[in-house]
């Protein structure tokens, strides 16, 4: 454990960071840990398709919840980046964010109570309404938070980080979906979501009060004193760094691929005649299979960088969403659904960390943002394009479009996209 915090010699860290680390490392622990607690209650790849699905049968609209996640998420941090280019802590905007990013749990909690009084259509605009609030608020936290997370976790432990944090963070969300199972079988429906929501508020507010304990030094950051523009910043980095670009066309294929995801837990309940509350147990495969993954992705980019991570989620993508076609039992669901949560779980740690390695530090944040917005419609695409399939050819087409969309982003991360470590050592 001791050497878990040493870092290495020819690591240069500002000395406030250095003395803070420890106590930044278990704060973002905490927070992430009872953050993925609360977010189990509201998780959107299978509690909320399957709690849409009681107000709409609809793939496209249910397809939306995961989709609406992605593309609220990814699209607002470019943004933000020219804005904290100039910002000395991200530390209070963080906070003031992180208020606004809890507060949709409150009022999806207060939707599910109000449905029995309201018209099906109403209450299915309101719950959409409502976690459009919730995901666009997570995207404009994002970024800022993003940037705390590298400033005061140096470059060496981010992996670490990040593995151990999210570790933790799905162990806490599978309680949080044992408790979710038992209410979903207990409780009368609608009342047993709002409940859900109400305690995934609780635990979010939680996690709010550890993310408040980070020590961040003041560092001075100059912005340019001409702005660019977004495009013109957009279209200056992809001229200068055409692996930025190749990489980000993974990242397309990869997102459009996890119209998979998207439909998984429904098209298991409705295939199999399954109750709603085994939209826990989907949860608890996902947790336990990403639990398995964050150890092994955040060693695995530590030491082998990011590139490889990617590459080998995106091949247990294709197994598994080829496995799909040929699933006759709800074991066998489990499994494919396992290990698609377990390659998941490497292509989230890696879209945390690997964007923040390419060009300098002072361009990261236009970095990061570009990773993210310019990426994000490809999710808000994936579920549209995959409702469209099931609604004309079934389930099963739509999972071998995206095992051949899943292929060709292998194709491209592993044969064009350079390792941006490699290429900085060399230069």
């Amino acid at each position: 454990m001791k050497n878990f915090f040493l870092f290495p010699d020819s690591e240069s860290i500002h000395p406030e960071i250095k003395m803070n680390f420890k106590r930044n490392f278990f704060a973002n622990l905490l927070d992430a840990a009872f953050w993925f607690f609360g977010d189990s209650f509201a998780a959107s790849l299978t509690i909320m398709p399957v709690f849409l699905s009681t107000l709409t049968d609809s793939p496209i609209l249910i397809g939306l919840i995961p989709a609406l996640e992605a593309i609220g998420w990814f699209l607002p941090q470019l943004f933000f980046a020219k804005h904290l280019e100039g910002i000395n802590q991200r530390l209070p905007i963080v906070r003031k964010l992180g208020i606004l990013d809890r507060l949709p749990f409150l009022l999806l909690a207060t939707g599910a109570f109000l449905i029995p009084g309201l018209n099906k259509k109403v209450a299915l605009i309101l719950i959409l309404i409502i976690y459009t609030i919730k995901v666009f608020s997570s995207g404009l936290a994002a970024l800022p938070w993003q940037e705390l997370i590298a400033t005061v976790i140096p470059v060496s432990h981010r992996g670490r980080y990040w593995g151990t944090s999210l570790i933790v963070g799905k162990l806490m969300g599978l309680v949080g979906a044992f408790i979710t199972g038992l209410i979903l079988a207990k409780i009368v429906y609608p009342n047993n979501y709002g409940y859900m929501f109400l305690i995934g508020f609780i635990a979010v507010s939680i996690s709010f009060l550890f993310l408040s304990l980070n020590v961040e030094p003041t560092i001075e950051r100059q912005s340019s004193l001409v702005d660019p523009g977004i495009w013109s910043r957009i279209k200056k980095t992809l001229s200068k760094d055409k692996n930025f670009g190749i990489y980000l066309i993974n990242r397309g294929f990869t997102f459009m691929a996890s119209m998979g995801m998207a439909f998984f837990t429904v098209y298991g309940i409705q295939e199999f005649n399954l109750p709603i509350s085994q939209s826990a147990t989907f949860t608890a495969v996902m947790f336990a299979s990403e639990i398995v993954g964050y150890g092994i992705w955040g060693n695995l980019g530590d030491k082998e960088g990011y590139k490889r991570v990617i590459e080998f989620c995106n091949f247990f993508s294709i197994i598994g969403l080829f496995s799909i076609l040929f699933i006759r039992s709800v074991w066998g669901l489990f499994i494919v659904f396992g290990i698609l949560s377990f390659a998941h779980s490497g292509e989230y740690i890696s879209d945390q960390n690997f964007a923040m390695e390419f060009g300098s530090e002072k361009d990261r944040p236009t970095y990061i943002g570009m990773s993210k917005t310019l990426t994000g419609p490809f999710f808000l695409v994936a579920p549209i394009v995959g409702g469209s399939i099931i609604q004309l050819w079934g389930y099963k087409s739509m999972f071998l479009v995206a095992m051949i969309v899943s292929l060709v982003a292998f194709l491209i991360i592993k044969f064009f996209v350079k390792d941006p470590r490699k290429v900085k050592e060399i230069v």
